[in-house]
Order: structure tokens, then C-alpha cells, then sequence
């Protein structure tokens, strides 16, 4: 059975003006269109809605107990279209970001204000979660897409690269080295180093160690978050090696940079999405707005 929508929006304006010539004037149809959709909704269903007299239309009794029917399928059908559009337009939906606790609050922050500014109507959630943790929360389906430095990919996740950050010493103004523009990591050896543990042990220091297999770093002090080592170097305890997206937090702790050079490293930030899913019309316009904002363009 094969019945469409507009041959139901025939069938109820004739039954609804108990004729053929003001149902096809509402519907801004001729009279013999109006009757090819009553007669080919027929056909489907396999009785007579109306019975025709030179006088008068009216329904037949299979097309009163067909009414209620066609009315609800009508309207179910109606609110469906409307719901589609209302997702295609951003009228409605859902967005579900992941991203570790540094990136949600220098990177994310600024494109989820934008973004509620502009459809206010659709649904955010910002899960804010361990490094660690991040892909898992793609890979179980939780969130749409997760934000964050380049990390090993045993799901398979499709990873879209979105900018490199490369990594400075961020120290206190007061500090010997902050009237240097650029320093080398040798220049660091003789200074108390602050560094995050899970990144600099099994990926920043053999990276440093192919490039400069005699250099010896070690550090004063090691902490498991960025924002921790953010405020130890505030309270002059010695310089932190990060990447520059912790900028906007390192400004707040009064933090100066400098350019980390001989080699000069970096982390990727990527998204990561399951390529087995599709993004919402709601989801794909977030990233357009992220994509926007890392290029600079409010």
C-alpha cells in the first residue's frame, strides 16, 4: 500500500467541506486533480470514501470509520515532516561534545557560547573528561565527537586533524629566562622544570631523547594536571612545559611564554568521531563553528 500525504490532505478537506469545489479551492487544486487524489487514495485502500450524487458528496459508511484514521495518520505524519525540518533547520537536536579538561575551558567554552547563540533551541552537552578517557567516550557512543591532542587509536576512530600547539615554557615575568624570545631544552636543564606526568614520561621525552640523546631533564616537580603546574610555576616553583592552548589559563596566573625551539614540538588537536556514524545537521554545525573560530573568524 503506497498512500501519500497529499492523498490524505485531499480526502479530509473534501470530507471536512462536504464537497469537491471548496476542498479544491483551499487546497488551490482543480476540481479533477482534487478527485484523481480521492480516487487513487481509493485504489489503496480498496473502498469508497464518498458517495456522488448530481447533488451532494458524502462519505461512505468505510469512509466515516476511515476518518479517525486518516485524521491521526495525517497528523502523525505532519508532525514527523515538521520535526525533520525542525532538525534540518536547528530549530531542535542535540549536540554532545568531549574534550579534556583544558581544551573545554580555552577551546570549547568560547565556540559553545557562540553556538547557543546562534540556535538557541538545540540541546549541549559538554562532558569534560580525562585525557585518558576521551576516545572511550566516542567509541561507547556518549558523545558525537571528541576534541583533543593526537593519542593512540586502537578503535579506529576517524580523526580529523584541527591545529598544532606547539609546546613553550610558560614562567613567571620575574624569571631570568622571560626576557628571552625563544630558548632550547638544553636551556632548561639548569632550571626546576614542572611537567605533567602522562605526557611527558611516554611521549614528550622520547621524543626529546631521539632528537638530543645526552640531554637530561629532570624534574623538580611532576603533577597529573595542567592547572596544577599552571600555579606551581605562578608561585615561582619553577617553569611548566606546555602546550600553547593553555594560554588563556597561563595568562590568568600571570604566566609569560616562551618559544621552545632545537626541536621544536608540538601536539595535534584532531576530532575524533566513529566512522560508523553519521553527524546530526545540530552536531556538523558545530564543528563548522569550531573550524571558524580556530581560523580566526568570530
Amino acid at each position: 500500500m503506497n498512500i501519500t500525504l497529499r492523498q490524505l490532505r485531499a480526502f479530509l478537506a473534501v470530507a471536512h467541506h462536504g464537497g469537491f469545489t471548496e476542498a479544491a479551492r483551499e487546497l488551490n487544486l482543480t476540481q479533477s486533480a482534487l478527485s484523481l487524489l480521492v480516487k487513487d487514495l481509493e485504489t489503496e485502500i480498496g473502498f469508497k470514501l464518498f458517495d456522488r450524487t448530481t447533488r451532494r458528496v458524502a462519505l461512505s459508511q468505510p469512509g466515516a470509520e476511515f476518518l479517525p484514521a486518516a485524521r491521526q495518520i495525517f497528523d502523525d505524519l505532519q508532525s514527523a515532516v515538521r520535526s525533520a525540518s525542525d532538525l534540518a533547520t536547528l530549530e531542535k537536536g542535540q549536540v554532545r561534545a568531549c574534550a579534556p579538561q583544558i581544551l573545554a575551558c580555552t577551546l570549547l567554552a568560547p565556540v559553545i557560547a557562540r553556538y547557543q547563540r546562534e540556535h538557541p533551541k538545540v540541546q549541549l552537552k559538554l562532558v569534560d573528561t580525562l585525557l585518558e578517557d576521551m576516545l572511550d567516550q566516542v567509541v561507547s557512543g556518549e558523545v558525537d565527537f571528541a576534541i583533543g591532542p593526537d593519542r593512540k587509536n586502537d578503535a579506529h576512530l576517524t580523526r580529523t586533524p584541527l591545529f598544532g600547539s606547539p609546546f613553550a615554557a610558560w614562567c613567571r615575568a620575574d624569571h631570568p629566562l622571560a626576557v628571552q624570545r625563544h630558548i632550547t631544552w638544553s636551556d632548561l636543564q639548569q632550571w626546576p622544570l614542572i611537567i605533567m606526568e602522562s605526557d611527558f614520561s611516554s611521549r614528550l621525552l622520547p621524543e626529546l631523547q631521539d632528537a638530543h640523546p645526552g640531554l637530561q631533564l629532570t624534574p623538580a616537580w611532576t603533577v597529573a594536571y595542567v592547572t596544577s603546574g599552571l600555579g606551581l610555576a605562578g608561585a615561582g616553583l619553577g617553569i611548566v612545559i606546555a602546550p600553547d592552548y593553555v594560554a588563556p589559563l597561563a595568562g590568568a596566573f600571570q604566566l609569560q611564554r616562551i618559544a621552545l625551539v632545537e626541536p621544536a614540538l608540538s601536539r595535534e588537536i584532531s576530532v575524533y568521531r566513529r566512522p560508523d556514524r553519521s553527524l546530526s545537521p545540530a552536531a556538523a554545525r558545530f564543528l563548522d563553528v569550531l573550524n571558524e573560530i580556530v581560523a580566526g573568524h568570530p
